[in-house]
């Protein structure tokens, strides 16, 4: 059991041990490593093993329920019931967020079934577990009792928790890059109440890092004057959507006109340093509602509605592309990284590298606050345990693996027609260019909010009528959000206004005007798509299905929207995704090896299975 002794200062500024125990053994030890955060947004857990593994996976697709929160059982109760002027504060912030108080779990109860589950298929218990890191600025690992509930669960861990919320976002960037060095740039609402700014939260930074562990910070943004973050914040909330519905607001934003712009912009001052000056909040508030009165949920969306997603999203824009320049000019390094919850504005990133045009930038799968974990987990191997930094960039499907017999299970209890081909890929491929919904669980999940292709639903983008379809009969959302493609890499340029890679969805480019009539439902209303590029060495059977599906059609994409249904995560074990091929009207899933379909699937081969209606009437 830890002494509770003073904590002992470490080599950096405000970098603190919590326990002496750092003070016994040298950190080289550290053979398996766990990274644990839950902010307001939601938690995440993450491993790395001696051997180089790295698992991370979010909570809420463990519990299947979006967005949950992870408490300790004293945390839990003292928020809810506002027994202090501190929980009283909290509560109040995530019941706005939320609009209620959200989804919780309690960290006593969940910690060691959700780390066994992180783990699956490993030989590693929690008793090998000798670091763990994680930031006060997360729940459940900051309070002062926690210590003891560690050293219950994690008997052999050593624990740090002195990274503040932007150091954190640093650490998730620049670690997953593979670079040498760079410029690293974090933008979001707000970290945590800080001691040395006079209470004050940072709601961006700008640094240099290198993969010796050596870090500098520029220039730190403080709240709300600088928060990106809060302004689109007041603007999603004021078009009817929630916390977590940011990207809903992108996606319609370009559905509005320049009416409210034109106002808006002049109160806009960007800064040399990246940081920016706007008109208060309240004061912003009143702009929009002097405009337009805030929408609720249920109301018919107006036209004013969508000129104030259209304003908000080209104020972010600017935003960022100004910190984009600022970071390059700032620490004169050509390569940048970039992370934070803005870093998920597919369109604001586009719009910001154009203008400021890195020789590389890299955005990491998961750059927001459920990225979190990873961060700290990688601060940990790379910094404190001191071991060799990778060379490449981390690949992006960082979560549990499930072997073959876990999918025939799920598969055969389905009821479901089984099939086991020996050439997934092309059946699959005939399939969705007959006009099929097919969906596809293969290999380990993605880490970040976006389905890459191991947990996704996938289309033919030729089909003018499939992304309504989609919308009102398969994930049940609004007509007004658009679908992405994944396009072969190679075949890139021939489609897309852009070059390079967009492996992790992070970009919002035009595609090209002469083919948007060929490939109708990923282009969105102004000509754009939300890319995902795939090589053959990034995922081989999701390159060979779109790799199929091209040598069929060829076209080089399909459309590419997550495996779940609206309001709930993305689906993550066989039985999610066999139940959720179940209550929907996908006709095809692949599970692993297996294939399973509504009617025999020489139906959907040879294009025969009888049409369906569709939500307005026509026939398929």
């Amino acid at each position: 059991m830890r002494t509770g002794k003073p904590r002992r200062k470490f080599s950096t500024r405000r970098w603190v041990w919590q326990h002496n125990a750092f003070t016994t053994r040298p950190l080289s030890s550290s053979r398996h490593i766990l990274g644990i955060a839950c902010t307001g947004h939601g938690a995440s857990l993450a491993y790395v093993g001696e051997n180089g593994i790295v698992r991370s996976s979010v909570l809420d697709r463990w519990v299947g329920t979006k967005h949950m929160l992870m408490f300790s059982a004293d945390e839990d109760r003292a928020i809810r019931n506002a027994e202090t002027k501190v929980d009283a504060q909290i509560k109040s912030v995530l019941c706005y967020g939320f609009g209620r108080f959200p989804e919780s779990c309690i960290f006593e109860q969940e910690i060691l079934a959700w780390f066994q589950w992180l783990v699956r298929g490993l030989s590693v218990t929690a008793n090998d577990i000798d670091l763990i890191v994680t930031s006060n600025s997360h729940f459940a690992t900051c309070g002062v009792r926690l210590g003891l509930i560690l050293d219950h669960w994690f008997p052999s861990a050593r624990v740090f928790r002195g990274l503040e919320h932007h150091e954190v976002h640093q650490r998730q960037a620049f670690w997953q890059s593979g670079f040498e060095e760079a410029a690293v740039l974090t933008l979001d609402t707000c970290g945590e109440s800080l001691a040395r700014w006079g209470g004050r939260k940072l709601s961006g930074t700008i640094s240099i890092m290198d993969n010796r562990g050596r870090s500098r910070v520029l220039k730190e943004m403080c709240f709300p004057d600088s928060s990106a973050g809060l302004i689109y914040d007041a603007v999603t909330r004021h078009v009817g959507f929630r916390q977590g519905d940011e990207g809903k607001t992108m996606g319609l934003a370009p559905y509005g006109s320049e009416e409210l712009l034109r106002e808006l912009r002049p109160h806009l001052r960007l800064q040399d340093d990246g940081g920016f000056r706007f008109i208060g909040y309240s004061k912003f508030q009143e702009t929009l509602k002097a405009y337009v009165p805030e929408r609720e949920a249920d109301e018919e969306l107006t036209q004013r509605h969508m000129n104030v997603a259209y304003a908000g999203q080209e104020i972010l824009q600017d935003i960022v592309a100004n910190a984009f320049g600022a970071a390059l000019r700032m620490t004169g390094h050509e390569n940048l990284v970039y992370a934070g919850g803005i870093a998920l504005n597919s369109v604001a990133n586009e719009h910001a590298s154009r203008q400021s045009a890195p020789k590389r930038l890299y955005i990491p799968t998961n750059p927001g606050d459920t990225g979190h974990a990873l961060g700290c987990v990688l601060f940990g191997a790379y910094e404190l345990a001191r071991r060799p930094p990778p060379d490449n960039e981390l690949p992006e499907y960082l979560g549990p693996r499930y072997a073959d017999h876990e999918m025939e299970i799920a598969a055969r209890l389905s009821g479901y027609p089984l099939a086991e081909p020996e050439d997934a890929a092309t059946i699959l491929a005939r399939c969705i260019a007959h006009g099929y919904i097919v969906a596809r669980f293969d290999g380990s999940a993605e880490f970040g909010p976006r389905a890459l292709g191991n947990r996704s639903i996938l289309c033919d983008p030729r089909d003018p009528e499939m992304r309504d379809y989609l919308n009102y009969r398969v994930k049940h959302r609004e007509g007004f959000r658009p679908f992405a493609p994944t396009v072969l890499e190679e075949h890139v340029p021939e489609w897309f206004e852009m070059e390079g890679r967009s492996s992790y969805m992070l970009r919002v480019v035009p595609v090209k005007q002469a083919l948007r009539e060929r490939v109708p439902a990923i282009v969105h209303v102004d000509g754009t798509a939300r890319v995902q590029t795939v090589s053959r060495q990034e995922n081989p059977g999701y390159w060979r299905l779109i790799r199929a599906f091209y040598e069929q059609t060829g076209v080089p994409l399909v459309l590419n929207t997550s495996f779940n249904v609206a309001g709930k995560p993305i689906v993550e074990t066989p039985d999610d995704a066999a139940n959720s091929f179940r209550s929907t009207e996908i006709d095809v899933l692949q599970l692993g090896p297996f294939i399973i379909s509504k009617d025999p699937l020489q139906n959907y081969l040879d294009g025969a299975r009888p049409g369906r209606a569709r939500h307005d009437g026509i026939a398929r």
